[in-house]
């Protein structure tokens, strides 16, 4: 039987808390309970959170978000001979699905990454959207990245950001430089936005540091889906680019399978397997987090 290989991703999930939830195993919890709609369309497909299972592993939540696809519906056939049709009932969807475990020590989301499925970003949005509540995922990095992105010591030379169109407002940042560039990208009714900036190290009145306020907001608009963010900078003399998409903590597993997806529980084994051995790469992140100075 071949071997497939599954890229698991590792994210920081946070909610903003409300009357009814205080935290994100009490929204998993709701949607178990079905207070909340489990599926809706979003994205243009419609999406679920389905088979939720509780502390599989210790303090954890596993599941699947599904997506269904009931338009431009692919053939089969094999080389050489003619396509059929895939015929499917009222309702039905052809069904494409990302496996995922939330672990609340730290809250982080391992995310099995399916690029004909959704993405964090859809995940993110479909929580938000069916909770009325503010949702985040902040991807987590290889600690020596943010331990040089925290740091009061290095200087800026040039920043780079791309991002896409937010389909939802309310997961703009909170503060103000990030929300006036994604608010005037919604204005000029742009599908992406790139910006440059650049810090003039020989001119005596250029500060240089990283400012606090621009690490929030680099951290913020990586939480909106950022394809690109990078930060060029000087420590000790010495440049160094932190890319804060490239550096982000993942790993790979195989299994052995046929063309299907492997079971469910399998699945959530590899990936609780990736979290053990990334689990030094984890607790670098959150260490460098504490140190920081922000």
């Amino acid at each position: 039987m071949p071997q497939r290989s599954y890229k698991i991703e590792f994210f920081q999930l946070n909610l903003v808390p409300n009357q009814n939830l205080a935290s994100v195993r009490d929204l998993f919890e709701a949607l178990r309970d079905e207070e909340y709609d489990t599926s809706f369309e979003i994205g243009g497909f419609t999406r679920e959170v389905w088979g939720l299972v509780f502390d599989r592993f210790p303090e954890s939540v596993c599941g699947q978000f599904r997506k269904f696809r009931d338009t431009d519906i692919p053939e089969i056939g094999l080389p050489g001979e003619d396509a059929a049709q895939i015929e499917l009932e009222d309702g039905e969807g052809l069904i494409e699905k990302n496996f995922f475990i939330y672990y609340e020590e730290n809250n982080i989301l391992a995310w099995h990454r399916n690029n004909h499925s959704s993405g964090i970003n859809q995940f993110v949005n479909f929580l938000s959207s069916t909770a009325g509540i503010r949702v985040s995922a902040g991807p987590i990095l290889q600690s020596d990245a943010i331990a040089r992105l925290m740091s009061g010591d290095i200087e800026l030379k040039k920043i780079e950001i791309t991002l896409p169109r937010p389909t939802n407002p309310a997961l703009y940042p909170d503060d103000d430089f990030g929300s006036s560039i994604l608010g005037m990208m919604n204005d000029a009714d742009a599908d992406s936005l790139k910006i440059s900036m650049g810090v003039d190290l020989r001119r005596a009145d250029t500060e240089g540091r990283l400012t606090n306020r621009l690490k929030r907001t680099l951290r913020n608009l990586m939480r909106t889906g950022a394809t690109t963010a990078r930060a060029h900078v000087f420590e000790d003399g010495i440049e160094y680019p932190i890319d804060l998409v490239a550096d982000r903590v993942f790993s790979w597993q195989s299994v052995e399978t046929n063309s299907h997806f492997p079971p469910s529980f399998t699945m959530y084994g590899i990936i609780d397997t990736a979290k053990a051995e990334c689990q030094e790469a984890l607790d670098g992140y959150f260490g460098a987090m504490e140190d920081a100075l922000l």
